[in-house]
This record gives C-alpha cells, structure tokens and sequence, in this order.
C-alpha cells in the first residue's frame, strides 16, 4: 500500500503507515505469546491449588490490544489528514506565488511601457527644441548675413561716391533708411 508520492519514491506518510501497521501487528504477536505463556503459568499454578486467573489475563489483553490498535489508527489517519493538509497547503502557496509572479511582470511590463513612452515624449521634446534653435540660428545668421550684405553695399557706395566727386549725403540716407527698418 505504499503509493509513489512524485519521482517514484514512496510518501514518507504511507511509510509511517506501514511502519505502524507492521509494529502493531509485531506488538499482537507478542502480546499473544506472552498472554499464552501466562494462561499456561496460571492454569499449572491452578491445578496445583490455586485460583485460576487466566480469565482475567483474556479481558486485560482484550483491552490493551484495542487500546493499541485504535491509538496506531489515530496516528496513522492523522498522519495521513497532516500530508493531505501539507499538499493542499504547497498548491496553495504555488498558486500564490504564481499569482504574484504574473502580477510583478505586469507592473514590470506596465513600468518599462511608462518609461517608454516618458523617453519618446523626452526625444520628441529635444526634437522641437533643436528645431526651434536651428531656426532661430538661420534667422540670426541670414539677419547677420543682410547686415554685411548692407554694410559692403555702404562701402561700395562709399567707394563710388568719393571716386565720383560726390558728397557722402547719398550713404547717410541708406544709413538711416536700414536703422528705421531695423
């Protein structure tokens, strides 16, 4: 009646319960031969004169073999009731943990989603700032580039007008024509 538990090996509360068995029937046995030697004793002690107590030999064994054989079944049951108690109690826990387990790759899988999409906020965030420079620095430098590009004009027309005998009045209205549209 030994059961194998998982990898072939028997269960440790079904070796306990052959154990007990084998130890009550083991305890029968001896009870019985030593009930038997002392009925014999009682009955040649009776025929020499003495009472006979061979009865009360039978109702003591009677009762210390009950006593046993109920005190072994209750603490094979009970052994039996503890190892389905332990087998309920690991499935649980295995249903605990596996619960727990789905639930931490959920908020794992949840955070790495959030992060994720903070990080594309952030790079699209650095994408518009770097836009917004790259325009502000082509409007400084074609702004940079037109004031040169007035100021050769001014040389040019310098260079020219004192060649050409010309007062300097002409430059000084471009002059104050480019400040009022600044």
């Amino acid at each position: 009646m030994v059961a194998p538990e998982g990898g072939g090996r028997p269960a440790p509360v079904h070796l306990t319960a052959l154990a007990m068995r084998s130890w009550g029937q083991l305890y029968d046995m001896n009870l019985s031969a030593a009930r038997v030697l002392l009925q014999t004793q009682a009955r040649a002690a009776s025929a020499l004169g003495l009472p006979d107590w061979s009865g009360l030999l039978d109702s003591v064994d009677e009762r210390a073999r009950h006593v046993f054989s109920a005190g072994a079944e209750q603490f094979v049951n009970t052994a039996q009731r503890a190892n389905e108690v332990a087998a309920e109690l690991q499935r649980e826990v295995g249903r605990v943990v596996e619960t727990e387990a789905a639930t931490v790759a959920q908020t794992f899988q949840q955070g790495l989603q959030q992060l994720g999409t903070q990080v594309n906020e952030g790079f699209e965030q650095l994408v518009k700032t770097a836009r917004e420079q790259a325009e502000e620095a082509e409007r400084v430098a074609s702004a940079v580039g037109e004031e040169v590009r007035s100021t050769m004009e001014e040389g040019e027309e310098e260079a020219q007008g004192q060649s050409n005998g010309q007062a300097s009045e002409e430059p000084e209205k471009s002059r104050r024509g480019r400040a009022a549209r600044r």
